[in-house]
């Protein structure tokens, strides 16, 4: 897989700011293989990063491209 994230900031919490409470992740991810499956079948998926860390998303459109929302505390910054 292939993943494009950003992390989006909801401004009103910039004073308390922190990453884990107060931001939200989105994207786009690829899947890399041929293999015939659907993102959406993934409700939620999990992305782990090579690191260890992960966190819940769901796809957001297409089958193999697809965008994603985060659920929950994103797994970088």
């Amino acid at each position: 897989m292939t993943a494009s994230l950003v992390l989006r900031l909801d401004p009103a919490t910039v004073p308390d700011f922190s990453y884990d409470q107060h931001s939200t992740w989105a994207g786009s991810v690829t899947l890399a293989g041929d293999d015939d499956v659907d993102l959406f079948d993934a409700a939620p998926g999990i992305l782990r990063l090579p690191d260890g860390r992960e966190s819940e998303f769901m796809a957001t459109s297409g089958p193999r491209e697809s965008g994603c929302s985060g659920l929950g505390p994103a797994p970088f910054g």
